[in-house]
């Protein structure tokens, strides 16, 4: 399935649902977040933003953003921002918290409560390995 598409993003959060340790992992964040893979041409040719919410340990609510500026009026808890090659490599296995680190990624929220459940990535690497995913 190709990065980014909706599908994609059904099978990834149905395969997130599917975790046992999801619950574990979301407790304490608040109830939603966003996510925006900003353009590098070719490949990416557009912003593209994502939005979720999560109550009880699961993933209740994601939608794609027709505008990246819709985040603002939904303020969610937590916003992360980086360019196309930099989210294919953390789906490849790069460190998020060096990639944050360096400026690669950016993020809005409580940043320390992020890196606290830095643990919980296999998590999502299990959830990510569970979904086939084709990139530009």
């Amino acid at each position: 399935m190709r990065f980014g598409s909706r599908e994609w993003i059904d099978a990834v959060v149905a395969a997130l649902n599917r975790q046992q340790d999801l619950g574990r992992a979301l407790s304490g964040l608040g109830g939603d977040g966003a996510f925006v893979v900003e353009a590098e041409r070719p490949a990416w040719p557009r912003d593209v933003a994502g939005y979720t919410r999560h109550e009880r340990g699961r993933l209740v609510e994601w939608r794609l953003l027709d505008d990246p500026d819709d985040i603002l009026e939904l303020e969610p808890a937590y916003v992360v921002r980086a360019p196309y090659a930099t989210w294919k490599g953390l789906f490849n296995g790069a460190d998020p918290v060096k990639a944050a680190l360096s400026g690669r990624i950016r993020v809005e929220g409580d940043l320390e409560s992020l890196v606290r459940r830095s643990g919980f990535r296999y998590v999502v690497d299990a959830a990510l390995a569970a979904v086939v995913t084709e990139f530009p």
